[in-house]
């Protein structure tokens, strides 16, 4: 691959960070101009300060996306530049990007939204200058996971992570088909709770989708409901049963859409099937906003 690459050298050595910023910016410039030219954008520069006396330190920033806009990067740059500690100043510096990736090219008049895309630009931005700030691992994403389980179908990896980005909207409902009456994946609400909450149901039928529900001390009637959608647990993995706890405690879920006489819509499920003798558990696992 290629690797771009900047380089300058001092008449005099250079103290002053004012003078190491400039002499940044002007790298910059030129090798955003060569990563332009390859249509390519760094994901990770690497700018190293030599000095008079034969020592070198290295400042390594990463962005979340590729990038070849100038001003951006710099401004990656700017908190490290007050750590720099060098007695007889720089005399030389070098700015690398081994990581660079190919960018689309799109057209401003195919953008739909404008101002959506700038929103997200900047969002990315942002990401950038406090991941590079306050560390890679504090600054963390949601990513797209292969589970079919709701509280399992992402993770959260670094920001800067280069696992392929997703728009969460655009997440698949479910990677793998679910059996029962609806093998089609449903809706899934974009808040889930943090842990499925038990409620009391009031079912004519077992089968049936409930009629009302208690949920935190408050009853709620239901006005339509829709469902339900079987998920069974990843019996691939060690120690599942589909109708039995496993070491996760994931057992054979059937998933219900249900509006109440407000308008306000839940995300419920009965867990297991029903016997005589032990009745399934009912719980709320998401709400639809």
């Amino acid at each position: 691959p290629v690797i771009h690459f900047a380089s300058m050298a001092f008449p005099e050595p250079v103290g002053l960070t004012d003078g190491i910023a400039q002499a940044i910016r002007r790298l910059l410039d030129e090798l955003c101009a060569g990563l332009e030219l390859a249509g390519d954008g760094a994901r990770g520069l690497v700018l190293s300060l030599f000095e008079p006396d034969g020592k070198y330190r290295r400042i390594e920033v990463r962005a979340s996306r590729p990038s070849r806009d100038a001003a951006h990067l710099a401004r990656l740059f700017e908190t490290h530049l007050d750590d720099i500690d060098a007695p007889f100043g720089i005399e030389a510096i070098t700015l690398a990007a081994p990581a660079a990736e190919k960018m689309n090219t799109i057209q401003a008049g195919l953008i739909a939204d404008e101002d959506q895309t700038r929103s997200k630009d900047e969002t990315n931005q942002l990401i950038d200058r406090l991941a590079n700030r306050l560390g890679a691992a504090h600054v963390v994403r949601f990513a797209a996971h292969e589970s079919h389980i709701p509280e399992r179908a992402q993770r959260i990896i670094p920001a800067l992570s280069e696992a392929r980005r997703q728009d969460p909207a655009r997440w698949p409902a479910s990677p793998r088909p679910t059996l029962g009456p609806h093998p089609t994946p449903g809706p899934r609400p974009l808040r889930l709770l943090s842990r499925p909450e038990s409620v009391e149901v009031m079912a004519p039928v077992p089968d049936d989708p409930p009629v009302m529900f208690r949920w935190r001390h408050v009853l709620h009637r239901v006005a339509r409901a829709d469902g339900p959608e079987r998920i069974t647990p990843e019996w691939w993995l060690a120690g599942n049963d589909s109708d039995g706890d496993n070491n996760d405690g994931a057992r054979l879920r059937d998933y219900y859409r249900v509006e109440d006489n407000k308008g306000r819509r839940f995300w419920l499920y009965r867990e297991g099937l029903y016997r005589p003798d032990a009745p399934p558990a009912w719980f709320l696992h998401g709400i639809f906003e």
